[in-house]
């Protein structure tokens, strides 16, 4: 048999970063800095189109408030 790589990873490139805040305000905050830092960096060093996004209820990461995709 032979070994075939995930969907996912063949098709997409993702970042992943996981933090804890004091406040929900703080968390939206740094987590928008990142995402937006990712989303440049793809655009335009690396010609990737990206979309940024909420996910929904049942793509969220284990025990996450929100999470948030590009």
């Amino acid at each position: 048999m032979r070994t075939r790589l995930f969907l996912r990873t063949a098709e997409f490139l993702w970042q992943e970063g996981h933090t804890a805040h004091a406040t929900k305000i703080e968390a939206v905050e740094e987590t928008e800095k990142i995402i937006n830092l990712y989303a440049e960096f793809a655009e335009k060093y690396m010609a990737l189109p990206v979309i940024k996004g909420l996910k929904s209820e049942n793509e969220r990461v284990c025990r996450a408030i929100d999470t948030y995709c590009h």
